[in-house]
């Protein structure tokens, strides 16, 4: 997608009359930007994506003069036109080979900052392998419309082989030229070639030769320096076929330039992005390292961010479960590649499709989310199923019966889990030191029957969903002629003085028929005793497994004064006057702030009349567990908020602020909040649900995390990074800065450090300068504040709290004019999904031992990828305790030993396993695989070294092992 933001800069004339001839190149690239789906469904797209190259491939082909065209780099274009028209597939491959058309990298274009590092190395992946049927992808790391770019990305982009990017939005000021080398955090390099007025500078060019040269100049004058030599000249827009005049006009104004004897004379060529940049100049260019995140020249749209909170965390689920669950549990458990690589290639394919800008960001047409969410489904489910065939399948490699406990990270861990034990015996108390018990399942019991006709739907309810393990049922009738009562003993085992299940409910129903005052007495008649209960595995090897056995806590939770849980690790007490808790004394945790959203799904913009509401009218605390493994408490918070925001004087949104024209909250609606927090034995984590029926409009809702320590920066995971963000950002004209910032997992600062799933927006606030003076946040700000934002505070200023954004409702696509984004940033489409009216349950953990101690990795892991426990029936070949592939690494629990984090371990179609880590820290760090060899190889595949079991890897670095 594009809109309408590009900041003019100041710049000299074009052409200076009677100055000598100088002949500038034009080189001219043809292409179109495809989103799959955008403001319309995907099948609307796809028709249209079939039309426009129907149309353009035979003119492509009878035009020789239109020398090239670019399929938007990526491979998805081409899968969904020959998905509906499979036999242009030799009419493709012709013109590629050709070099008349050029295709790839990337499978889908993707947000780089909403989706994981394994997401895009994926993504490249499957975008490269489908070009080579083609002859190959284009070779150019093309990111022409990614709404800001990560750090990493040129280390990627070298992994991959590319020496080139191509860069639109988040450039900042500190870029003044058309190239730049943009260096990634391992000091790898990419030249980046700056497309300042985006990819639609030669979109829709004119019929006529002076039309099209008067577009050149106006560029020139309106860029200024930005313009390279030569010039580029991108000929396409948004599902913008090239006109059919292309060729013909260029011959034209080439014919007349070439007549010019005086200023300057354009010379124009059709030519690919890669023959273009292959003269680009490399020398004396500046550096720009890491991210970019500026709004200066082109709108970075920071809202995507938190708009539609569903779609992010079911991103987050979809990736951890097959990145950090399926895909290490299936290659060290299961084997077989050619039996589960299919599988794995579906889950991939969907979480790749949502990898495109428009559909993870969710700034598109309801329908289209609704197909997001569906893929991301569809994609968690198998590979949930993967992973619990991988389970059973470890379970059944063990020796001994009993509980056996799972680890699908590379880090040794101690956790809870939740399992089956045996008993009590007679005699024994049901409570044990080692465990929590939940429920008590004793042998025999007595559960609701039924009376009249309902007695055979009840019987078959509880014989066939609530005990689905009755193998037989015994019937006692007392043979009454009247109100006779049945007594049903539903068995474990066959008996017999039993019937079949199915031969009880025929019994039951005809006994029903003949008396409709039947009673039916249920009895359940289980093996043995059994207690479900919360224990501790402890130690339980990286990719490795542990036999359970019951083990005391060191640290156990207990009750702390009336509202309070600790574990001699933490402490926290709910507040019930406020709702909020104090960690470690530290007050004010889950202070929940709502203020006024009259923005749309691309940025975040207060109402011009404001009302925050951080207090809520009522709280009640319960205290519903107390330990010894676990401990709860729940908050339940009743706040009134406004309802929506609306214009004076009428009755619904309007697409954009018309003079004299107020916009305000309106209305009340009564929100409940349940907040509930958990502490766990021997685990300084404190975990936090925020569960609520969200029916607010037009509204964002952020959590207050004070800090134990005032914060100059934050720290926060993007694809194989942590980055270090000041408190501003920079905006422009077109874009307020407003210094919200992504996440993928984890933030850090001031001591403080929060692991979410999927809530990816945060900012630093409560900001005070030196002098004692509040800077302004972003919350409840006002519009000349602004409109100054992206202005660095004062020097020293420093932040007292982190926001973060639970959710952000809104009700349109695209709105405009309005203050924090003048222009329209797609098309006005009232949206109702996007107002996320419906039942929300969000998650985060935090802890407070500071940013030096807490490894932000390990603790997401821990926090968000649980032990396994399965029931092994014995027999097998494997002991109590073992790992599949050993790593060093720390305990587990996010105490920092090691600077290296494992993001994937996956099989290849030979069977062979491959390891992808990165280093963390500034110091580097050491990848150990004892007892393995191999090569280490590129993100393609291609060996670069011998692995020999250990290997060391710089700084920030990604390395992949491909092991023998």
């Amino acid at each position: 997608m594009t809109d309408l933001a590009s900041v003019p800069s100041p710049g000299p004339a074009a052409s200076d009359a009677g100055a000598a001839r100088t002949v500038r190149r034009v080189d001219v690239v043809p292409h179109t930007h495809w989103d799959r789906e955008w403001y319309s469904p995907y099948p609307t797209f796809r028709l249209r994506l079939v039309d426009l190259l129907d149309e353009l491939l035979p003119r492509l082909e009878a035009d020789t003069g239109f020398a090239h065209f670019q399929l938007d780099g990526q491979m998805a274009v081409v899968d969904d036109y020959l998905g509906l028209r499979p036999d242009e597939a030799g009419r493709l491959r012709s013109l590629a080979a050709q070099g008349r058309l050029s295709m790839g990298p990337w499978y889908v274009l993707p947000d780089e900052f909403l989706v994981s590092g394994e997401t895009h190395v994926r993504n490249l992946q499957l975008g490269l392998r489908k070009a080579e049927a083609f002859g190959g992808a284009m070779p150019v790391g093309y990111l022409p419309d990614m709404f800001g770019h990560i750090a990493q990305m040129p280390q990627l982009l070298v992994q991959f082989g590319f020496t080139d990017a191509v860069v639109w939005r988040g450039v900042p000021s500190s870029i003044d030229g058309p190239q730049f080398w943009w260096i990634a955090p391992d000091g790898s390099r990419v030249r980046a070639e700056y497309l300042p007025a985006g990819y639609g500078n030669g979109s829709e060019l004119p019929h006529d030769a002076g039309a099209v040269r008067e577009k050149i100049e106006i560029f020139r004058l309106l860029q200024g320096p930005l313009v390279g030599d030569p010039l580029l000249l991108m000929a396409g827009m948004d599902h913008e076929v090239p006109p059919a005049h292309l060729s013909a006009v260029i011959a034209e104004l080439n014919e007349r330039e070439a007549a010019r004897t005086e200023g300057d004379a354009y010379e124009l060529t059709i030519r690919s992005l890669a023959e273009h940049l292959a003269d680009a100049p490399t020398g004396h260019l500046p550096e720009l390292h890491g991210e970019m995140r500026s709004g200066l020249r082109a709108n970075v749209l920071m809202g995507v961010a938190s708009n539609r909170v569903d779609v992010k965390q079911a991103a987050a689920r979809a990736e951890r479960t097959l990145e950090r669950v399926a895909e290490p549990l299936a290659a060290l458990w299961l084997g077989e590649p050619e039996r589960w690589l299919p599988v794995f290639d579906a889950a991939w394919l969907d979480v790749i499709r949502n990898a495109a800008h428009d559909s993870i960001c969710a700034c598109s047409h309801d329908e289209v989310v609704d197909a997001v969410l569906h893929r991301y489904a569809e994609s968690t489910r198998l590979a949930q199923g993967v992973a619990d065939r991988a389970v059973e399948a470890a379970a059944a490699r063990m020796a001994s019966p009993g509980v056996v406990v799972l680890n699908a990270t590379a880090r040794p861990r101690t956790d809870v889990v939740e399992i089956d034990i045996p008993g009590p015996a007679d005699g024994e108390p049901v409570e044990h030191p080692a465990v929590q018990v939940l429920a008590a399942v004793p042998a025999v019991e007595e559960i609701d029957g039924a009376v009249g006709d309902e007695a055979p739907m009840r019987l078959a309810l509880a014989a066939l969903a609530e005990h689905p393990d009755t193998r037989s049922i015994r019937i006692e009738d007392d043979g009454a002629a009247s109100g006779a009562t049945i007594t049903a003993h539903l068995l474990a085992d066959h008996a017999d003085d039993a019937v079949t299940p199915a031969d009880a409910l025929a019994l039951v129903g005809q006994r029903a028929t003949e008396d409709p005052e039947l009673a039916l007495r249920l009895v359940v008649h289980r093996r043995d005793p059994s207690r479900h209960v919360l224990a501790l595995a402890a130690d339980v090897p990286g990719y490795g497994w542990a036999r359970w056995e019951p083990v005391e806590p060191a640290h156990p939770v207990s009750a702390e004064g009336e509202l309070g849980l600790a574990n001699g690790l933490v402490t926290v007490v709910a507040d019930p006057t406020d709702g909020t808790f104090s960690v470690d004394g530290v007050a004010g945790f889950g202070r929940l702030v709502d203020d006024g959203d009259a923005g749309d799904t691309y940025n975040w913009c207060p109402p011009e009349v404001d009302v925050v509401v951080d207090a809520p009218t009522s709280v009640e605390v319960t205290r519903t567990e107390a330990g010894p493994i676990r401990g709860r408490l729940v908050v339940r918070s009743t706040y009134v908020i406004p309802e929506r925001c609306a214009i004076d004087g009428q009755e619904g949104m309007t697409t954009g602020w018309a003079g004299g024209e107020t916009y305000r909250r309106v209305g009340e609606v009564t929100q409940v909040f349940t907040t509930t927090v958990e502490v766990r034995a021997d685990d300084p984590t404190v975990r936090v649900t925020t569960s609520w029926d969200q029916r607010a409009r037009d509204h964002r809702l952020r959590v207050h995390l004070p800090l134990p320590g005032p914060a100059a920066s934050s720290r926060a995971e993007d694809a194989y990074a942590v980055v270090e963000r000041p408190l501003w950002i920079e905006g422009g004209p077109n874009e307020w800065g407003v210094p919200t910032f992504p996440s993928r997992r984890f933030v850090q600062a001031g001591g403080l450090t929060v692991t979410h799933e999927g809530l990816c927006e945060y900012e630093l606030v409560g900001l005070t300068a030196p002098d004692g003076t509040i800077v302004p946040d972003t919350t409840g700000m006002t519009a000349e504040q602004g409109a100054a934002l992206g202005v660095a505070p004062p020097e020293g200023t420093t932040a007292h709290a982190l926001a973060l954004t639970l959710v952000r409702a809104t009700g349109w696509l695209s709105r405009g004019p309005m203050p924090s984004r003048p222009q329209p940033a797609g098309p006005f489409d009232r949206l109702e999904g996007a107002q996320a009216l419906r039942p929300l349950s969000l998650r985060y953990a935090i802890r407070l031992d500071g940013d030096d101690v807490v490894d932000p990795h390990a603790l997401a892991d821990h926090v968000w990828n649980p032990l396994l426990p399965a029931v092994a029936p014995g027999g097998g070949d494997l002991g109590d305790r073992g790992s599949r592939l050993q790593v060093d690494g720390d305990d587990g629990r996010g105490v920092r030993s090691g600077a290296l984090d494992v993001d994937a371990v996956l099989q290849d179609t030979d069977g062979r396993l491959v390891v992808r880590a990165h280093a963390t820290g500034d110091h580097g760090a050491v990848l150990a695989l004892p007892g393995r060899t191999g090569a280490v190889v590129d993100l393609r595949g291609r060996e670069l070294d011998t692995f020999t079991g250990v290997l060391e890897v710089d700084p920030h670095r990604i390395v992949t092992v491909r092991l023998d």
